[in-house]
């Protein structure tokens, strides 16, 4: 069980998410995940294990920034992080281009959605960690109420698969490219990520899309790569990660919507 504590004045370095995904000729999956609209101060081949450490010219440049927005609220956002000790830590990993998941995460109780009449699905063999599936049957079956069909394209995907998907990207245009999801970095291993509709920025713009954006939060699911606040990476619109109702009221009420921003926080504390 992990517990975290509020502290503050401490210096953290935020890296707000978003990018633009492109279709793999494997399965549909997309490659893309958190493309990077700038170099990072990070560097990419840090122990995902340890803390970040800065210079004081670097503490001095983000402690302002990055400080919860309420952070006089001391006892709100203490309430919430109470509720969020009570969870599965696996569902509050930081994963990015800098904290990598290992080779051998599996996340546990992963259940097929086709056991689920509410979810609509692109393809067969898609999975997620049963909460999560759970909390997407909930959302499907309240946007069906409304005449709208929440079509999955992608779930669970694990190291080795994002790995294949990655090399045959090389592979066939006989390039890297910072904005792919290298193996580790991709929210999919985790089972509680999923990508809706065309994988497209075009599904903002759908019925779809926006009942989502309006409603995803009430069933615990955020958007992990926002349009705002802008930051250094770019926006997916269908990208859709549940992190349960508690922790999108603490990333709501005192990150700025920012999935990211809120997990880095809590990392930093773990």
């Amino acid at each position: 069980m992990i517990r975290f504590l509020f502290l503050t004045g401490a210096a953290i370095i935020m890296i707000l998410g978003c990018s633009k995904e492109a279709s793999s000729k494997k399965r549909g999956d997309p490659v893309r995940e958190g493309s990077w609209v700038s170099a990072s101060i990070l560097d990419e081949g840090q122990d995902s294990d340890k803390r970040q450490e800065f210079t004081q010219s670097n503490i001095g440049d983000v402690v302002h920034e990055n400080q919860p927005k309420n952070s006089a609220d001391s006892n709100g956002i203490e309430e919430l992080i109470e509720k969020l000790s009570d969870m599965n830590p696996d569902h509050l990993i930081l994963v990015d281009k800098t904290h990598a998941l290992k080779a051998g995460f599996k996340p546990a109780n992963l259940v097929d959605l086709a056991l689920y009449p509410e979810i609509s699905r692109s393809r067969d063999g898609l999975y997620l960690e049963r909460a999560a599936a759970e909390a997407l049957a909930e959302l499907s079956k309240a946007a069906r109420k409304e005449g709208i069909t929440l079509l999955v394209s992608s779930a669970y995907r694990s190291y080795d698969y994002q790995k294949n998907l990655y090399d045959s990207y090389v592979e066939e245009t006989g390039e890297e490219d910072r904005s792919l999801a290298k193996p580790g970095t991709s929210q999919h291993q985790l089972g509680t990520a999923v990508d809706f509709g065309d994988v497209t920025e075009s599904f903002a713009d759908t019925r779809a899309g926006r009942w989502i954006e309006e409603n995803g939060g009430k069933f615990g699911w955020s958007l992990s790569y926002p349009r705002y606040p802008p930051g250094e990476y770019m926006w997916e619109s269908w990208h859709w990660r549940w992190i349960g109702v508690d922790a999108v009221r603490l990333q709501d009420e005192f990150f700025e919507g920012s999935q990211h921003k809120m997990l880095h926080y809590l990392h930093l504390r773990d």
